[in-house]
């Protein structure tokens, strides 16, 4: 008989989720809009997906891919970036009433078992994966485990702090890799430039035309991302860094990366392999799967 789960990857402005099996075969998918924050309306949502796909199939699980700092265990979210409703919460008990076990990770770790289960980190037993999305998420996997660090906030690499141009009490809100190199930065200073409401495809196909100020600032974008890249490497001298993330399947986007973090260190190339995650916009539901079978010994 086949097992079903409910898994879901939540992210600061879509909630992308799928009906699996314990192989990660694909039975249902939809995607909704990330409920406004401050009334707990997101919880509803989820309760309502996990029941209809009840109606459905005979659902064994929840799996669930957060943004921000989890302890995995227990269920308790300390941070979760845009997602304000999360923090403080007990993710498990929220979903109490559907009736079956629930399990969550942090998003760019669920993308690190992704890629180490089945995708491009096979065999690896020290690799980086980032997310890039609203903000940019980083999963550790060190020594053949995630590591958590304490309330599981290692691989916050989004906060890292870029530049020390600003008051310091204002870097961590204005400075950090997040805030310059996430895809949604991206979006807001091309569409206020522009004074347009483009969304990624449409500005990465404007960067590919030669539009000045689009290229100028998918550039900058470049720039940052192999910035923190190049620190990340110096620091945990990893076999891979992995990028996820919509953007991360833009045909130019690894080599672009490359060739800056070229100029900045040559040597960070003939140590590190810089690749794109195996299964794209899918890891963090993927890796949510992988993550409730390990922890219920399945």
């Amino acid at each position: 008989m086949t097992n079903y789960y409910s898994v879901f990857d939540i992210g600061g402005t879509s909630i992308k989720h799928s009906v699996m099996d314990e192989a990660a075969e694909v039975y249902k998918t939809t995607s909704h809009t990330t409920p406004d924050q401050g009334n707990g309306d997101i919880f509803h949502l989820l309760i309502e997906i996990i029941k209809q796909d009840q109606e459905q199939f005979l659902i064994k699980g929840v799996a669930l891919s957060v943004p921000g700092a989890i302890t995995p265990v227990s269920g308790e979210i300390h941070y979760a970036g845009a997602v304000t409703d999360l923090i403080g919460v007990n993710i498990k008990t929220s979903l109490n009433e559907v009736g079956v076990p629930v399990e969550a990770e942090n998003d760019a770790n669920c993308a690190a078992l992704a890629e180490k289960w089945r995708g491009n980190a096979i065999g690896c037993q020290n690799f980086i994966t980032l997310t890039i999305g609203t903000g940019i998420g980083g999963g550790i996997f060190l020594n053949g485990n995630i590591h958590h660090g304490v309330d599981g906030m290692a691989g916050e690499l989004g906060l890292m702090m870029l530049h020390t141009s600003l008051p310091l009490p204002r870097l961590i809100e204005e400075q950090t890799f997040s805030r310059l190199g996430s895809t949604w930065n991206l979006l807001d200073r091309v569409n206020k430039k522009l004074e347009k409401n483009l969304n990624g495809e449409q500005i990465f196909q404007l960067y590919k035309d030669g539009h000045e100020v689009v290229q100028k600032e998918v550039h900058y974008f470049f720039d940052v991302l192999a910035i923190g890249t190049a620190n990340i490497v110096h620091t945990f001298a990893p076999e891979k860094v992995l990028f996820g993330g919509g953007v991360s399947v833009q045909e130019n986007f690894i080599p672009s990366i490359k060739e800056r973090i070229e100029l900045i260190n040559p040597h960070i190339l003939k140590m590190t392999s810089i690749d794109r995650c195996q299964f794209g916009n899918q890891s963090g539901q993927v890796g949510a799967l992988y993550h409730f079978l390990r922890s219920r010994g399945e």
